[in-house]
């Protein structure tokens, strides 16, 4: 699933939630990202800075939701993950037995596959600290870091539909 598939089909509040996020602890991130996506719109940035911090957010959401705003919405997903969301990256980290820097950034490359055990056990450990639409968005954001991502993942998101963006 790529990011805007994912801005497509996650619940309105979470999106509400990571565009305030970034807003609020990534300003420059935010400012920059609404000054581009209106250029490419053939908009002034002034039109969208001067709406309500919610209808800044919905405008970047909704702006996100759109195919040829891919590397914005992967982006920004990324940040939100890295920043905000790092101990989530951790705990499956742990899980899966990858090496990491306890901020989210794997020491090394990620291996090739996956104990399927592992996985579920990470993605379990992870629905008992987070919301489950949280853990949706980043378990199909992680698929996104190998072409073709992880068929464990796969199997495991399929088979449990508390990993299902969007439902």
């Amino acid at each position: 699933m790529t990011a805007h598939e994912m801005f497509q089909k996650m619940p309105a509040e979470l999106g509400q939630t990571i565009a305030g996020w970034l807003r609020d602890n990534e300003r420059n991130v935010f400012r920059t990202a609404i000054t581009s996506l209106a250029q490419q719109r053939k908009l002034r940035p002034v039109f969208v800075t001067r709406k309500t911090k919610p209808e800044q957010a919905q405008w970047l959401v909704d702006q996100l939701k759109l195919r040829g705003n891919e590397a914005v919405g992967e982006n920004l997903l990324q940040i939100w993950l890295m920043k905000g969301r790092s101990e989530m990256l951790s705990t499956f980290l742990d899980a899966v037995g990858v090496p990491h820097d306890g901020k989210g950034g794997v020491d090394g490359d990620i291996p090739p596959t996956f104990d399927p055990a592992k996985v579920k056990t990470g993605a379990e450990a992870l629905l008992a600290k987070f919301p489950a639409a949280e853990v949706a968005v980043y378990l199909n954001l992680f698929q996104l870091q190998q072409p073709g991502g992880w068929k464990e993942i796969d199997d495991a998101v399929a088979a449990d539909a508390r990993l299902q963006v969007g439902t």
